[in-house]
């Protein structure tokens, strides 16, 4: 007679139910395989909980758990007399899932061999299929103690993760009260008189110069000559203080420097790009506030800067739904099996970036019905990563998305939306009141290596805080704007033409 702690129970046992005895001893042996199949996931959001929300990890939870279910209903049907045997084999074969784009990650990064999903993936499958054959012919007390000891292993990491997610979901719900309370701002009636303003940003967008230099791009040439001949000065050598998007956008929103080395430095961050000192000056003005923020792509957990109209990432029409795989999704699914499959799944997950850039283009030009005078913020992942287009902003092969061979070919594509931008909004606005209009990137292409292939080689570092720096201020002389000024003095430069604010530059 099989054991009955490793079996399928019979019908009816004392006062409960047989079905419903079974399906407690069911997930009993279910319980460990789910948390390693979940783990993954668990660790990677521990890690970015601060950039991430709640639903991301709640979407990967029941994905997994749904693959979770296969292996281990598979493994039950096969060994429908013995739970524990089915446990330890869709264990075994988890391990593997799970670690195989870990393995071809380092295959690809070392470089020894020629590395093919096909090939690799087949030799992987049949290692973990035989493995897990292995597994099965233990005897019942080795076997109950790797059980066991799954139960305690993945147990106790599931929860040390759980533990350090807890905190920055409390910091997240305290940043979210406090922007959500009534503002001190009062707004006041502009003055129709008074030029609407632009700041655009344009995200991972080196400077002229470096884009000159490194890659002797000549499509730098017309875009910088269509920016003079519209009125643009253009800052050369202008850098930014650090490569962090967030610390850039803190600093020139409330023209101050922050340090990178105080406890909640990021909801720092996240609260004064929120609620930032530059559009509380010019809500006091008069000014009606616009937001077109694509920074969620990369810090789901932002909040949404408080603005009067906000177009946001995620809240715009899209051409198609989104699917499972958004950024946190292919990093959980670029460590497992997934990852042979994940240039299947990039183009869907990208829906939203490519609608966000059009919906931007085209409505820049078309804000007829918000009250001038108006600031109006827009923040495109462009040519931030992914990779995806190419010159002519169609969309390349989604295996080199995070490949920095293909930064070039998105900037070149950058550039046609930043000119596109630009001559959408002189063509929408008063020549008898022209627009002030500021073009910038937040720091240079930073040639990360993590998750990225094709690294930039001799690239040097000062080309990672090297910007774009482009304005377009009536009145302004090119003495009052350096080729080297720094990004900090945006809005106090802007500030002080418009409204003599006698702001000190740093």
């Amino acid at each position: 007679m099989p054991d009955s702690e490793t079996s399928i129970p019979t019908p009816v046992v004392e006062n409960h139910p047989g079905w419903l005895r079974c399906l407690l001893q069911w997930f009993k042996f279910f319980l460990p395989v789910l948390l390693l199949a979940i783990y993954p996931a668990i660790f990677h959001y521990s890690n970015n909980a601060a950039n991430l929300l709640l639903g991301d990890l709640g979407l990967q939870v029941l994905l997994y758990t749904a693959i979770t279910l296969l292996v281990y209903g598979l493994a039950s049907a096969l060994f429908h007399r013995s739970l524990l045997k089915a446990a330890n084999t869709a264990l075994v074969f988890l391990i593997f899932f799970n670690l195989y784009g870990v393995l071809y990650g380092f295959l690809l990064k070392v470089d020894v061999v020629r590395v093919e999903h096909y090939t690799l993936l087949s030799f992987f499958l049949l290692l973990a299929l035989y493995a897990s054959w292995f597994i099965s012919k233990l005897p019942e007390k080795p076997a109950g103690i790797l059980w066991k000891a799954a139960v305690l292993i993945f147990g106790v990491l599931s929860l040390f993760n759980l533990f350090r997610i807890v905190p920055a979901e409390i910091a997240k719900a305290r940043l979210a009260a406090s922007l959500n309370s009534p503002g001190t701002t009062q707004q006041v009636v502009g003055d129709a008189a008074q030029p609407d303003i632009y700041y655009i940003i344009m995200d991972e967008f080196i400077g002229l110069e470096a884009m000159r230099k490194y890659w002797n791009n000549p499509a730098v040439d017309p875009f910088e000559t269509f920016l003079k001949s519209n009125g643009f000065l253009v800052a050369k050598n202008s850098h930014g203080s650090t490569t962090n998007t967030l610390h850039q956008m803190t600093t020139r929103f409330n023209y101050q420097e922050y340090a990178l080395d105080v406890p909640d430095y990021q909801q720092i961050w996240f609260n004064d790009i929120a609620d930032n000192r530059a559009m509380r000056y010019l809500k006091s003005m008069g000014y009606t506030t616009v937001v077109f923020d694509e920074k969620s792509m990369a810090y789901p957990s932002e909040p949404p800067i408080l603005a009067d109209v906000s177009f946001n990432y995620g809240e715009i029409p899209h051409t198609q739904p989104e699917g499972l795989f958004d950024d946190f999704g292919l990093l959980v699914a670029d460590n497992t099996m997934l990852r042979a499959f994940s240039h299947t799944l990039r183009p869907a997950a990208y829906v939203q970036h490519i609608d966000m850039i059009q919906y931007t283009i085209e409505k820049i030009g078309n804000l007829d019905e918000i009250d001038s005078p108006k600031f109006v913020h827009v923040h495109l992942m462009l040519p931030h990563a992914p990779f995806m287009f190419d010159e002519d902003g169609n969309l390349t092969d989604s295996r080199f998305y995070h490949n920095w061979g293909h930064y070039l070919d998105n900037y070149n594509y950058a550039l046609q939306v930043a000119e596109k931008l630009v001559s959408n909004i002189l063509a929408s606005s008063d020549p008898t009141n022209p627009p002030v209009i500021i073009l910038q990137s937040d720091h240079g292409a930073r040639n990360k290596t993590d998750g990225y292939e094709g690294v930039l080689e001799n690239y040097p570092d000062e080309y990672k805080t090297s910007i774009l720096f482009a304005i377009h201020l009536p009145g302004l002389s090119e003495a009052q704007f350096p080729q080297d000024i720094d990004p900090i003095n945006t809005f106090p430069l802007v500030f002080n033409q418009l409204f003599d604010a006698n702001i000190p530059l740093k």
